[in-house]
């Protein structure tokens, strides 16, 4: 798998004169030569996506990034209005379940005064409602472990995304870094020598 490249302005190794006109090349055709991305959101996204299309483009700066890369960006912010909704999503869910339980232990310490009075009548609709509050909670944490699966996924994307774009510390940072040129193995030990 080939490395990433960096921009000729961020090498800090040294490069001949033909790498650096090869490297300059390659920007040109990467940067230069290619239609910029469009400034505005395109009309397929909606609330936070848009939204952080908008704020990355602001943003760019001097990345190389061009029309080509358009899909890779709008899948970014695809899966960041994802990440965005589940985060506002989870709390509500866990606050329903938190609700449910309560009313759950309420029926339950009903149901077991009743049982100890032997009220047939009252212990039968007390299971009613343990049936029901109980059905509720289930499905609002398999409802809550969906959502949280799909943030998970939403995160890794966006993560692998991100660094693919440029748009993290890490990825910005590594295209600064030198690279670590491994001699040994490329050179017999008689070219060592001449």
């Amino acid at each position: 798998m080939a490395r990433k490249q960096k921009l000729l302005r961020e090498s800090t190794g040294h490069l001949t004169v033909v790498q650096q006109e090869a490297k300059y090349k390659a920007e040109i055709l990467a940067a230069d030569g290619l239609p910029k991305l469009q400034v505005t959101p395109p009309n397929h996204l909606k609330g936070a996506a848009k939204q952080e299309y908008k704020r990355i483009i602001a943003s760019l700066g001097k990345l190389p990034l061009r029309n080509l890369d358009r899909v890779e960006l709008e899948n970014y912010c695809t899966w960041y209005g994802i990440y965005k909704k589940i985060s506002l999503d989870l709390p509500k869910i866990t606050a329903d379940i938190d609700y449910n339980r309560q009313k759950y232990d309420y029926f339950e310490k009903d149901y077991f005064k009743a049982a100890r009075g032997h009220d047939k009548d009252l212990i039968k609709g007390l299971k009613t409602s343990l049936r029901l509050y109980g059905g509720k909670i289930a499905d609002l944490e398999a409802q809550q472990d969906k959502l949280i699966r799909n943030l998970d996924k939403a995160t890794k994307n966006i993560k692998s995304l991100a660094s693919d774009l440029g748009l993290n510390v890490n990825s910005r940072m590594q295209m600064n870094m030198p690279k670590a040129e491994d001699d040994q193995g490329k050179h017999s030990i008689m070219e060592m020598f001449n």
